[in-house]
């Protein structure tokens, strides 16, 4: 037999086989109805469902009537397994695959405001919130794919306006449910004349959130370079703003001077611990005059006052220009020349120069720390 011919059964077919994934369960008739029509169809046997396909006559056409006997009863079998078994027993009990099929239309495809009022509800109120466009478009589309199931397809000439404009209105709803920050791209879609449909909107804004993605990666890491230069300035405020009257220094106060509150039993000096005593810790390294030259030079600094601090001052100021660029560079995983050490380096992405400028502010902050010891720090020159 031919294979076009709606009595032909492949080798495949067999009365246990379930043709769709879902079972009719009475409120999913409209999504079931389709998916078994579309089944039908591929297998050539739509016509025993919408009745195209009549019975012949038993005693005048025998043999014909055994092959549609045949197929008849291999789509009621297809039935039986595709709907709840509390629905089953109205196909067992069937004759033709056109009265069941007749049957659940009457029974189900009714129009059901509640449903339809639920889903419209949904579809109002959906927004973007925190998930991505492509699962925001996916489930706006799954609501209106059920809402089409509910409706009743329009055969009249104005076919093509009705569609339309249904497409113009959910590339509406789409557009409205965005988040904020795609104003920008939903302006440009706005003014396009004629306007795109909702699949070509989602289109545009996936581009746009792409494009989002690859542009924001350097600009974070470049406002660490604003945090940190931000962080600088106002440190340095705060330690201009402090004088200590027992030390004569600049960035603390009297309350917080470490010569008053700290002495070292290991090396007698004031400023800091014997826990933190660098001739203890063996990290101490002495300038050129010597350990005891800078014993009288914390002597004399002391007698001095201010004018010894302003001197020292300018020393570790310009000190920390020259040399904490590289250092503090190195300390937050950079340098100027190289790339960084690890990719997941929060300043992976910025340029060199954008590296020598991010140094010039750490350089910043450690010259706003020569100008006086704050607490916390070791005062390691009297």
């Amino acid at each position: 037999m031919d294979s076009s011919h709606p009595y032909f059964v492949h080798q495949s077919d067999h009365p246990g086989l379930m043709l769709v994934p879902i079972k009719l369960n009475g409120t999913n008739y409209p999504s079931w109805s389709k998916s078994m029509l579309h089944a039908l169809t591929a297998k050539n046997k739509v016509g025993f469902v919408n009745g195209s396909v009549q019975p012949p006559s038993e005693t005048e056409q025998p043999a014909e009537y055994a092959l549609w006997n045949q197929c008849n009863s291999m789509i009621l079998s297809w039935l039986a397994h595709s709907v709840e078994p509390d629905l089953a027993k109205a196909v067992v009990h069937a004759k033709t695959v056109h009265q069941v099929w007749q049957d659940f239309k009457d029974q189900f495809s009714q129009k059901n405001a509640p449903t339809i009022y639920q889903i419209q509800k949904s579809i109002a109120s959906l927004s973007q919130g925190t998930m991505t466009v492509s699962d925001y478009y996916k489930k706006l589309k799954d609501l209106w794919d059920d809402l089409e199931t509910y409706q009743t397809p329009l055969t009249c000439n104005e076919m093509k306006a009705h569609n339309t404009q249904k497409e113009e209105d959910r590339m509406m709803q789409f557009l409205m449910g965005l988040n904020d920050t795609y104003n920008g791209v939903r302006g440009n879609i706005l003014m396009m004349s004629p306007l795109p449909n909702v699949r070509q909107a989602y289109s545009l804004v996936v581009q746009d959130e792409t494009q989002r993605q690859i542009t924001s990666g350097p600009t974070e890491n470049f406002s660490i370079a604003a945090a940190i230069h931000s962080r600088s300035n106002n440190m340095s405020n705060n330690s201009m703003n402090k004088h200590c009257e027992h030390c004569d220094r600049n960035g603390h106060t009297i309350e917080e001077c470490r010569t008053l509150k700290f002495h070292c039993k290991y090396c007698d000096r004031r400023g800091h611990t014997e826990d933190r005593c660098k001739f203890k810790n063996g990290t101490w390294v002495p300038n050129d005059t010597g350990i005891q030259g800078s014993k009288h030079n914390q002597s004399k600094q002391q007698r001095q006052g201010s004018k010894g601090h302003n001197s020292r001052g300018s020393f570790s100021t310009a000190h920390a220009a020259d040399t904490a660029p590289a250092h503090e560079a190195q300390s937050y995983g950079f340098n100027a020349t190289t790339q960084p050490a690890s990719q997941s380096n929060p300043l992976h992405g910025l340029s060199a120069e954008q590296l020598q400028q991010l140094a010039h502010v750490v350089s910043m902050m450690s010259s706003t720390h020569s100008s006086g010891f704050g607490y916390g720090e070791d005062d390691w020159l009297g």
